[in-house]
């Protein structure tokens, strides 16, 4: 990092210390060899050796990469945006952050613990119409480009794919652009996109002690059967994902909606504790993941596509993630990694 580097990030990070309501000097050091810099803090009475690095976009595998600070120093990474899962990273890490984008401060060291709300630094040049690209819609749409990585998004063939009008598309697109998750083609940054979808997937399953046989599940049509998809482990599995499940492993299930799941726990005994369940079943959390054109052949219920497989082991914040990040498909196999 070079010396006028080192002094726009410690004044930035001084300004945004200021705004946080914690008056604050904040001096460059010598520039250090490995890349990175050092200021000295200086505030309510302490003094605080803080390494400090930059980013673009600080993606959840570079968060992985810093070293721990160490010591009673402080470490702050400044980037234009700072995902969710990059910051859990982060704080495991000991390291803090400055999101200019989001306007988010934390320093965490002796004597100087600060997680706070400031003024962000990076304001998009026009605000977008929709404030959360992650409604219903927005998940729609995000799944779509993460299952179509490739592919630029037009409003008009999207109101056609999703059934979302091109206008709303529009705004949606506006949205992400908004969050720094569409790259200038429209084509969704990856991983990023996939990572921010997971902090809003959160489909809730239900434990059955058994499922209808297939005779009575064909018999109610109701019931939507030929809609449902496999996902997660027992998916995963099939997919090619590390993870391991035995044959006789309870299938995990999305239905296509409400009425569905309503009309299968009105004739489903429900498992008394989750070891017991024979299947758990859940809405599909958009549309999109029941949609035929997303399914994959598979044995007695048809495969989710590999994006929502990876987004459903993603919710497991511990081995689930792992599972995730370690699966590096084999290009063969036809799923493509957007994770």
């Amino acid at each position: 990092m070079d010396r006028r580097t080192l002094n726009d990030l410690a004044a930035e990070l001084q300004a945004a210390l200021v705004d946080a309501g914690v008056p604050a000097v904040v001096e460059p050091l010598d520039p250090r060899d490995d890349g990175d810099g050092e200021v000295r803090v200086e505030a309510d009475g302490r003094t605080v050796p803080v390494l400090v690095a930059t980013r673009s976009d600080l993606r959840p595998v570079h968060a992985d990469q810093l070293v721990p600070p160490g010591g009673d120093r402080a470490a702050v990474v400044v980037a234009d945006r700072i995902a969710e899962r990059s910051r859990q990273v982060l704080r495991d890490a000991g390291w803090g952050w400055l999101d200019r984008r989001r306007g988010h401060l934390r320093i965490w060291a002796p004597g100087l613990r600060i997680d706070t709300n400031v003024a962000p630094s990076i304001v998009a040049e026009v605000a977008p119409k929709v404030a959360n690209p992650f409604t219903p819609a927005g998940r729609d749409l995000a799944l779509w480009l993460l299952a179509h990585p490739t592919e630029s998004a037009s409003p008009r063939k999207l109101h056609r794919e999703l059934g979302i009008s091109a206008g709303q598309v529009s705004n949606l697109l506006q949205a992400l652009e908004g969050e720094n998750l569409l790259r200038k083609d429209r084509t969704p940054l990856l991983p990023e996109l996939f990572w921010a979808l997971a902090e809003h997937w959160s489909p809730r399953r239900h434990a059955l002690a058994s499922l209808p046989a297939e005779a009575d599940l064909a018999a109610a049509t109701e019931l939507r059967a030929d809609r449902w998809v496999l996902t997660d482990t027992v998916a995963a599995v099939a997919l090619g994902a590390p993870v391991v499940a035995g044959s006789n492993a309870p299938p995990d299930l999305y239905l296509p909606d409400e009425r569905s799941l309503s009309w299968l726990l009105g004739r489903s005994v429900v498992a008394p504790d989750w070891s017991q369940r024979a299947a758990t079943v859940a809405v599909a959390p958009t549309p999109l993941v029941c949609d035929p054109r997303l399914r994959r052949a598979g044995d007695r219920w048809p495969l989710a596509h590999p994006v929502v497989v990876a987004l459903d082991l993603a919710t497991d914040r511990g081995r689930g993630r792992t599972v995730v990040e370690e699966w590096d498909p084999d290009p063969a196999s036809g799923v493509i990694r957007v994770w």
